[in-house]
């Protein structure tokens, strides 16, 4: 009686394994991304990290490395360093329903402190709606500290073009700068305390031979600075120069001048809306003569003014909105470029957007078969398992049954 007992724990056993193996998940492997393998002392850097095929609900991240030769700087919600690791944790507050799928997961940002090699060694535990653990390679990437001045940075930049007058870097010696620097952007802006008198600019231009010079850095006065640097290209044919309007003041949220909202009915702004980016692209059918703009600032008394969004012209138009603080005197720009199609345009816009239509419903009806396949085929699998279940049960009770009567029956008779 006892043998047949444990062979039916052995076999109820077995029979749970088989249920839960079509949850194990197939190992998988994280795509790691630097902004730059060289990257110069003191200028930040950024490490993206992607996944690829999957669905993660939750994740548990942890990026060691030397934090002698970078300093953090910042990362997502939920992300703390601890002595020389970065611990970052994201779930899914949905409960599942809106997963992470083959998409950047998390950016980490960091500043180049001593010259050198530094590795970045990145592990973590990742995990579907239903809690089960995806199996997930480690990864490393590693980059290299130079100096300002040295042969890499040479290199990289553009020799010969006796024309250029652009800037390829451009920082101040503070945080806080607005927007990020782009050789195309022209206008920043930045708040100082009022204990800030100077400003450390560094710009280094394109090409090696543009001349730059830099005024209105030093000796900061409480209000409005313009620090310009001025780039002239080497042939003397080219010039531009990139403004840094500067804020000096004791009262940081009277010189707010950020937006919290912007939106164009109808229309979609690329890239979509960031309070830190002021530059933007539209594209509206021929038929839009006037725009409706909602600009809702973070600050509610800093105050809003719209110029360009009324009798828009075919092609390129400019729209500016300037957000005024609550001090009246800072103020910030943020431009879009408007452009109006014309009938033509308009014509292989529409038709664009029929294909794109029947792309996407092409992809959603396969992913929907596909779907009720896997779904059948999950369903089969279950009833399979059930009904093996079941009927080892119903064996095993059988054998239980008769062998209980096979004892009695013997006990009957040796009592006899």
């Amino acid at each position: 009686m006892k043998k047949i007992i444990y062979f039916s724990i052995v076999v109820l056993i077995f029979i749970f394994i088989l249920s839960i193996s079509n949850n194990t998940l197939a190992s998988e492997n994280l795509e790691i991304k630097i902004s730059s393998f060289e990257v110069i002392k003191d200028e930040n850097f950024k490490i993206y990290i992607n996944i690829e095929n999957i669905e993660v609900a939750s994740y548990l991240l942890n990026i060691n490395y030397d934090d002698n030769k970078a300093e953090y700087v910042n990362g997502p919600e939920n992300t703390n360093k601890l002595d020389n690791r970065i611990i970052s944790i994201w779930f899914d507050k949905t409960g599942g329903n809106s997963p992470k799928i083959n998409q950047e997961i998390a950016v980490f940002e960091f500043k180049a402190k001593e010259i050198g090699n530094i590795d970045f060694n990145i592990e973590g535990e990742f995990f579907d709606k239903n809690g089960n653990e995806i199996k997930i390679n480690n990864q490393h990437i590693n980059a290299k500290i130079v100096e300002t001045n040295n042969e890499v940075l040479k290199n990289t930049q553009i020799q010969g073009e006796d024309n250029n007058s652009l800037l390829k870097i451009m920082r101040l010696d503070k945080e806080g700068i607005i927007p990020e620097f782009s050789p195309e952007i022209k206008d920043y802006y930045f708040i100082a305390d009022s204990t800030i008198n100077n400003l450390e600019v560094v710009a280094i231009p394109e090409a090696t031979n543009a001349k730059v010079n830099i005024n209105g850095n030093k000796n900061l006065k409480n209000g409005i600075n313009k620090i310009e640097i001025e780039v002239t290209s080497r042939d003397g044919s080219s010039k531009n120069v990139y403004t840094i309007n500067v804020t000096k003041t004791d009262n940081i949220e009277a010189a707010n001048t950020n937006l919290e909202t912007l939106a164009i009915e109808y229309v979609t702004l690329e890239p979509l809306f960031d309070t830190n980016v002021l530059n933007y692209k539209a594209s509206i059918s021929n038929s839009f003569n006037n725009l409706n703009i909602l600009a809702v600032p973070e600050n509610i008394n800093a105050k809003i003014e719209i110029n360009g969004n009324k009798n828009l012209q075919i092609g390129d138009n400019l729209v500016n909105i300037n957000v005024i603080a609550p001090n009246n005197f800072t103020e910030k720009v943020y431009k879009i470029i408007v452009h109006k199609r014309t009938e033509e345009e308009d014509k292989v816009f529409e038709d664009e957007q029929n294909i794109n239509v029947e792309k996407l419903n092409s992809i959603l009806e396969e992913q929907e078969i596909n779907n009720n396949n896997d779904d059948d085929m999950n369903g089969t699998n279950n009833s399979n398992v059930l009904y093996i279940v079941f009927g080892v049960i119903g064996v095993l009770c059988i054998i239980g049954i008769v062998s209980l009567m096979v004892f009695k029956f013997r006990k009957k008779i040796d009592n006899n």
